[in-house]
């Protein structure tokens, strides 16, 4: 969910109003997305999150590259493949100058999350929580889970079984579509909670280890103190025009 509230807030301009609804959902959200990717399985592939608008509005749509194995986990993002109508192409012709257009983000059991940003030569190393209320209540839903088939249907391409997925006493309610032929890999899923909804769905699956390198921090970028630092060195970088070095 790091990876969806970094371009959530990117692409509405409203950081705190978008991490804020979706913490405050959290506890669900997790327990759903359980059903949607597992650890024990190796694939590479897209993802595209949408995001519903309020009435009146225009959703988000936000692409990403996903690779998954042994636990391991990679994102990556290209700013100008997110679709809202907030994120004009200047504003992305302006993150480019800035070499903040493309991040990716990589997580390793144990590990700290990693934030890779390649148009600066730099990457962020950040302490993953605790074991906190909100995982504790997501690990009492995911407990909980019902899981009932209501149908099948193809989703790009895929022949799938349909399932809705409930957590009894909670208003949030999901649909998950497993592909039968990528070893029941959820490929589609709707989540709704409080009004709003998420949808995920998976596209150009390839099942197996992915390239160990794709875990790997590319040789030749510098480590940041943190994102600000990262954030300030564009901001020069930009104003100068000159490609600055990190302290």
């Amino acid at each position: 969910m790091v990876a969806a509230l970094f371009c959530l807030s990117v692409a509405r301009a409203q950081p705190a109003t978008g991490a804020n609804q979706i913490a405050a959902q959290a506890p669900f959200l997790a327990a759903a997305l359980s059903e949607f990717f597992s650890d024990t399985r190796a694939f590479t592939g897209g993802v595209e999150l949408t995001l519903a608008a309020p009435a009146g509005g225009e959703s988000v749509k936000v692409p990403f590259g996903i690779a998954m194995a042994d636990g391991k986990m990679r994102w990556e993002l290209n700013l100008a493949d997110v679709k809202n109508a907030d994120l004009t192409p200047e504003a992305v012709a302006s993150l480019k100058q800035m070499g903040l257009d493309r991040v990716a983000f990589l997580y390793l059991p144990g590990k700290p999350l990693t934030l890779v940003v390649p148009g600066m030569k730099a990457y962020v190393e950040v302490a993953m929580p605790a074991a906190t209320a909100v995982q504790q209540q997501a690990q009492q839903k995911v407990g909980r889970l019902e899981k009932r088939e209501i149908g099948r249907e193809t989703i790009a391409g895929q022949p799938t079984v349909k399932y809705a997925v409930k957590v009894p006493g909670d208003d949030g309610s999901a649909t998950v579509w497993q592909a039968t032929n990528l070893q029941n890999l959820p490929v589609k899923m709707a989540i709704t909670k409080e009004k709003q909804t998420y949808q995920f769905q998976l596209s150009n699956v390839r099942l197996g280890a992915p390239d160990p390198r794709y875990f790997e921090v590319p040789a030749g970028l510098i480590k940041a103190a943190d994102l600000n630092a990262v954030i300030q060195a564009a901001a020069m970088r930009s104003l100068s025009g000159v490609v600055g070095g990190l302290k």
